[in-house]
């Protein structure tokens, strides 16, 4: 009998969307840092990049701030984190910043303030993450999708998102998929539109 065509269905694994868990750190945090960039350090409080990385690791662990596994859902592929999303309550958003502004031996330096992205009364898109090896898979897709799932399951009537206004390809996604530009903010020196969609 000859077995050379069966294949281990493996390869071709559904992806999984789920809770992220702690153990997921090591593959989050480089996601988070390819979708965010210079914020990274702003929520480090921190320039310098091994030491900013370990900092956000740290808050991924612990349970009460933006970047916290408990705010986030991951698509797994193959036993990989593909593609991450971070989301959580506007109007939490200040109490959700506290634990990074009171981190001892955070930089005062003003290139490090933390600037407000999002409203009371908005499910916030705080980060949106495919890995490179995963990208144009639909993942980018069903991460939104879930977002705004999770939006409407906890009683939100709009959800909302920061686009850098230079990154056309994103604003053309995010109009199409229904948001709309309402205010322009400033972080790190970088204009981002904020954009809100009706979601009931």
């Amino acid at each position: 009998m000859n077995h050379s065509n069966v294949k281990s269905d493996r390869s071709e694994a559904q992806p999984l969307l789920r809770p992220a868990r702690k153990e997921d750190a090591a593959q989050v945090i480089p996601l988070l840092y390819q979708a965010i960039g210079d914020i990274a350090y702003a929520l480090a409080g921190e320039g310098e990049h091994e030491k900013a990385m370990q900092i956000l690791q740290q808050f991924y662990v612990q349970e009460d701030n933006r970047i916290s596994y408990r705010n986030i859902t991951v698509m797994e592929q193959n036993e990989q984190v593909a593609g991450i999303l971070v989301a959580y309550d506007g109007g939490e958003a200040d109490l959700l910043d506290q634990p990074i502004l009171d981190r001892p031996g955070r930089s005062t330096d003003e290139k490090y303030t933390l600037v407000k992205e999002t409203r009371p009364g908005e499910y916030y898109l705080d980060t949106l993450s495919v890995s490179e090896a995963y990208q144009g898979q639909g993942i980018g897709k069903a991460l939104m999708a879930a977002f705004e799932q999770q939006g409407r399951e906890l009683g939100h009537s709009r959800v909302s998102l920061i686009v850098e206004r230079d990154n056309g390809r994103a604003l053309m996604l995010y109009e199409r998929q229904g948001y709309i530009k309402d205010e322009v903010i400033v972080i790190g020196g970088h204009e981002y539109n904020h954009m809100v969609k009706p979601i009931l």
